[in-house]
């Protein structure tokens, strides 16, 4: 369970003193206390009062807490339609809700305020110390947009489940997803990468500290392998069927051998030097398997790059679904930093710092 501080609005004035223009300090008061109207679920109105500097002649307005300068709602009414938006709700559905809670704000509204929260989460991410990563895994994304489809990469720290980064980069651009890979793992400093079985990861770091996700591969291989069963014995070629079958279970083992099994070369002896027809495809399966089985994870904790796969869902994939894709490839990146900062730490989200 996560706990929200929200910001709260306060009815009474702090004097502040010091001008905040020539910062001398013993301002007078210039006019009486005033009352003005404000938008939020609890208050209705906050007072202000009229400053004046005897040294540089300025005037200002001295506020209470809680309410922007130049805003009629309060930021703890700006908040609550931030976590709603964030929770599933529209732009407009938010809109027709806070009439309900005595509160009215236009949808374009709410719309600017989650837009500016992201662009600070997404600062305060940027610039918070980097904490060290055992294994980064990584992932890309398709990202529908208004009028063209684009590219997201997202970089997850796998043993605490937490996102790293999120790039603005389509997976079919080699070079820029290799530049920014090896830019994350020298800044985070992490010993392992873990991603699928795409060759844009291949050789990004050395033999060794790059390991595929087993759950990908394993997914992929054993798929394949009932494929051509079932095409073998369609095609009345029992013996190998029987073989596919083996590979099926050898695939599935549990714990994993970290060495490719005297089972499996044998089966690549056996079918190396097929060339036609599906006993060929047999043939590419099996070579394929034994050039990556060593590079599959083989770790004590979590073999998967599963984190990664479920942040992406959590904090992107499932709101581009509902809301047909963002508008902009820069409000698709702030919502996912959004998203991972609503998840709290320790179990707690400060929205004060964000509002």
């Amino acid at each position: 369970m996560i706990q929200y501080i929200i910001p709260s609005v306060s009815t009474t004035l702090k004097l502040e003193r010091h001008c905040p223009i020539c910062r001398r300090f013993g301002a007078n008061i210039h006019s009486s206390i005033k009352y003005r109207q404000i938008s939020d679920i609890k208050v209705t109105s906050v007072p202000q009062q009229r400053m004046k500097c005897p040294f540089c002649k300025n005037t200002w307005t001295v506020r209470s807490k809680g309410v922007a300068d130049g805003r009629q709602r309060s930021d703890r009414l700006i908040a609550i339609g931030i976590v709603l938006y964030m929770f599933g709700l529209s732009y407009r559905a938010i809109e027709k809700f806070l009439p309900l809670l005595g509160c009215i704000s236009s949808k374009s509204s709410i719309e600017r305020d989650v837009a500016d929260a992201g662009q600070k989460v997404k600062d305060l991410h940027v610039t918070a110390p980097r904490m060290k990563v055992r294994i980064l895994g990584v992932d890309g994304t398709g990202a529908k947009m208004a009028g063209r489809n684009t590219g997201m990469l997202f970089f997850v720290d796998i043993d605490r489940q937490r996102l790293v980064c999120v790039k603005p980069i389509d997976e079919k651009d080699c070079a820029k997803v290799r530049r920014h890979v090896q830019n994350v793992m020298f800044l985070v400093g992490a010993e392992q990468l873990r991603t699928d079985e795409l060759h844009v990861y291949d050789n990004i770091v050395p033999q060794g500290r790059h390991k595929i996700c087993l759950a990908h591969w394993r997914k992929s291989k054993c798929k394949r392998a009932f494929e051509l069963q079932r095409q073998l014995k369609a095609e009345g070629r029992g013996f190998e069927a029987d073989d596919m079958r083996k590979l099926l279970e050898l695939l599935k083992t549990e714990p994993r051998p970290p060495i490719l099994p005297e089972s499996v070369e044998k089966l690549v002896r056996r079918y190396i030097n097929c060339h036609r027809g599906t006993l060929w495809k047999v043939n590419q399966l099996l070579q394929h398997i034994e050039r990556t089985w060593g590079d599959v994870s083989s770790d004590a904790g979590d073999r998967t790059n599963n984190a990664t796969e479920r942040i992406i869902g959590l904090n992107y994939k499932i709101r581009a679904k509902t809301m047909r894709g963002f508008k902009a490839l820069s409000k698709a990146v702030e919502h996912s930093y959004l998203s991972e900062y609503l998840q709290g730490a320790g179990g707690i989200c400060d929205l004060r710092k964000v509002v």
